[in-house]
């Protein structure tokens, strides 16, 4: 051995130390992109036939994403796409997919009362002692913004009782939840960010300073006050602005965008701007009759087609399709 060999212990240590470091960490990442990469080869395939829902028709990322998504809370790659929706960037899924999860773990959900204004559930935790009570009302509903939907109407018990299993599902398995939201609580969230940040609320305007007129005090009792101003017109009052959209509207209106396809915020700020003839920043920029013509135009029935029936995605919209 010369005076520069290294000894094959010391040579076996230094390959070791330039080593890539293969942590946790790294081989999670290695495996979801592996992953992501099947479910993408997947996606391809099932996202331009009618097994998916028209959101992730043929968008093989987005339906990737979903079919990825789903395979963290333990659902089949087809169960994730029918029961995820994004709503403005946000995943959601629907009150009997998060049911279901739950019930999946050990969990207990029953209902206890259902009537036309009043839906009662009980929950409780595996090995819990202890049931938890979940109420939903008309009042609640209306008073949430949630019976701006006609099916509240046409289907009071139907629509209460998903809002149970919803809250109910997230009261006690927020972890099999992954703390994930039903789409209809996102759905009611406006487009701005402001709605999801800590932002600080705005300040109020400052109040009009009122018209005075100064008087001096009368030198003596006898004698009349002396005006030292000359009376000013009085300034016109401003012309009342025009009523914005109530939160019941705005409610309904991002219900209609989302089934456009225009649920993210650039998209459905694009959509109204285009309806209204004007740059809308946010959807609280929309006046009570603009809000109104808006969904009344979504809402007229759509021409039919030449053998005299909707297309689905037109029916879809108007609510009368059976998928």
């Amino acid at each position: 051995m010369t005076d520069v060999a290294i000894p094959q212990q010391q040579a076996a240590g230094i390959a070791i130390a330039g080593a890539p470091i293969e942590t946790q960490a790294t081989l999670s990442l290695v495996g979801w992109a592996s992953e992501l990469d099947a479910a993408y080869k997947l996606a391809s395939m099932v996202c331009q036939t009618a097994f998916v829902p028209q959101h992730f028709r043929n968008k093989p990322e987005e339906t990737a994403v979903a079919m990825l998504y789903g395979h963290t809370l333990e659902m089949p790659p087809m169960v994730a796409v029918k029961s995820i929706y994004v709503v403005h960037g946000t995943p959601a899924l629907y009150a009997q997919a998060m049911y279901a999860i739950a019930l999946s773990k050990g969990h207990e959900i029953e209902r206890v009362e259902a009537t036309e204004h009043r839906v009662v559930f009980r929950a409780r935790r595996r090995g819990v002692q202890a049931w938890q009570k979940v109420e939903w009302t008309i009042a609640r509903a209306t008073q949430a913004g949630y019976t701006s939907n006609q099916k509240y109407r046409e289907n009071p018990i139907g629509m209460l009782t998903e809002k149970c299993k919803a809250e109910a599902a997230k009261l006690v398995a927020p972890d099999a939840l992954a703390g994930m939201s039903s789409v209809e609580e996102i759905q009611l969230g406006d487009f701005d960010e402001t709605n999801y940040s800590d932002a600080p609320a705005e300040e109020a305007p400052a109040p009009k300073a009122k018209r005075t007129i100064n008087r001096a005090k009368a030198p003596a009792p006898e004698l009349p006050e002396i005006v030292h101003e000359a009376p000013q017109d009085e300034v016109a009052e401003e012309a009342p602005a025009e009523e914005l959209a109530t939160k019941a509207q705005l409610t309904k209106i991002h219900v209609i965008l989302g089934k456009l396809g225009a649920s993210e915020r650039e998209a459905g700020l694009a959509e109204l701007s285009n309806f209204t003839g004007r740059k809308i920043t946010t959807s609280k920029d929309l006046t009570k009759a603009e809000a109104s013509r808006f969904i009344e135009d979504a809402e007229t029935p759509p021409p039919a087609d030449e053998n005299g029936e909707l297309t689905s995605d037109e029916a879809w919209l108007a609510g009368t399709s059976t998928k």
